[in-house]
């Protein structure tokens, strides 16, 4: 249940930074990889100007296994009032993907809880 309610929350949080996020075009500067050795993960390092002019370079907070690559052109989006907190125009960098995953992971459990409560497996 509590990964249900944990995608739900990804999903809505996503949702509503995009619909209130400014978009501005951006390009990839870079590429950390994650500190975990297991991980194939990549953190696109990105560039963008506001609107009002300011610039700023931002490390992604989610990682990828494909990631946009440096000197790619981008969309960024930024909340108007924490410009810091601005991600790229896309499911794999706004939340949206791992929420979906999140919810479907909350789904098959609860219905696997089901079933055996019931003893249909």
């Amino acid at each position: 249940m509590a990964n249900l309610a944990c995608g739900v929350w990804l999903l809505r949080r996503s949702r509503r930074f995009r619909a209130r996020g400014v978009r501005v075009p951006g390009v990839v500067t870079g590429l950390e990889r994650s500190s975990d050795p297991d991980s194939n993960a990549c953190y696109p390092i990105f560039r963008f100007t506001t609107r009002d002019g300011q610039e700023f370079e931002i490390t992604s907070r989610y990682g990828e296994s494909k990631p946009p690559q440096p000197g790619d052109r981008v969309t960024v989006l930024y909340d108007p009032d924490r410009q810091r907190n601005a991600r790229i125009d896309t499911g794999g960098q706004d939340g949206s993907t791992m929420g979906r995953w999140v919810v479907g992971i909350g789904l098959f459990l609860i219905t696997l809880g089901v079933l055996t409560a019931f003893e249909i497996i």
